[in-house]
């Protein structure tokens, strides 16, 4: 009996030592196992941020160059009695800041006339007129948007008639500065503003004469 037992485990021990070994050699036979290299990532450039171009050229508002020296001679060369105004014009340096241009041959309602005002600023003037159908506003600036037009004297200057919601307006350029002439309407009919034709308008912008300069 105790030789059966002897041989069992014996054997049994045999076994688990060709198990072993099996497993071993197995072991040895199979490859490494092949290690995977992550690919390597390059950081993603900043990127360059372009300031929008406009898609014009800028204007860009500067005080303009005034050609006093030509203001000079035609205010010189204009007789006195075109020059008479309801009010003194400062000359000198206690002038406005731009040449002063004022309408002729204006109308003024009888009583109206404490209502012709005149008033320098700081980079020009306004002067008001009350009328019988229609109110005249001239605006004279040094403040002007774009090309400076420094010297560039035009003996007959384009101008540029706009109807407005209150009437009409002209603008143009002389001596350097900019120039509004407004036209506004005492009654709006229908909710058209016709008080003025483009004809009178420009009319009377036509016959504004210098009263003053530096």
């Amino acid at each position: 009996m105790t030789s059966i037992r002897t041989i069992l485990i014996v054997g049994g021990c045999a076994l688990s030592l060709t198990a072993c070994d099996f497993l071993i050699a197995r072991d040895r036979d199979e490859p490494a196992p092949v290690e995977t290299q992550e690919p390597e990532i390059a950081p993603a450039e900043e990127a360059t941020l372009v300031p929008d171009q406009p898609d014009g050229p800028v204007m860009v508002a500067s005080t303009a160059t005034i050609d006093w020296d030509a203001a000079r001679a035609d205010l010189a060369a204009t007789p006195s009695e075109q020059r008479e105004t309801s009010f003194q014009v400062e000359s000198g340096g206690t002038a406005p800041p731009v040449p002063v241009l004022l309408p002729t041959g204006i109308v003024v309602p009888q009583g109206a006339e404490s209502g012709i005002r005149f008033q320098p600023m700081s980079d020009g003037y306004f002067a008001a007129y009350p009328g019988i159908d229609y109110d005249i506003v001239v605006n004279g600036t040094n403040e002007v948007i774009g090309v400076d037009t420094a010297n560039a004297q035009d003996d007959t200057p384009v101008l540029t008639y706009t109807p407005t919601m209150s009437g009409a307006q002209v603008s143009f350029s002389r001596y350097g500065a900019d120039y509004l002439v407004e036209f506004e309407c005492k009654s709006i009919k229908g909710g058209e503003a016709d008080c003025i034709t483009e004809q009178e308008a420009l009319d009377v912008t036509n016959k504004l004469v210098i009263a003053g300069t530096r």
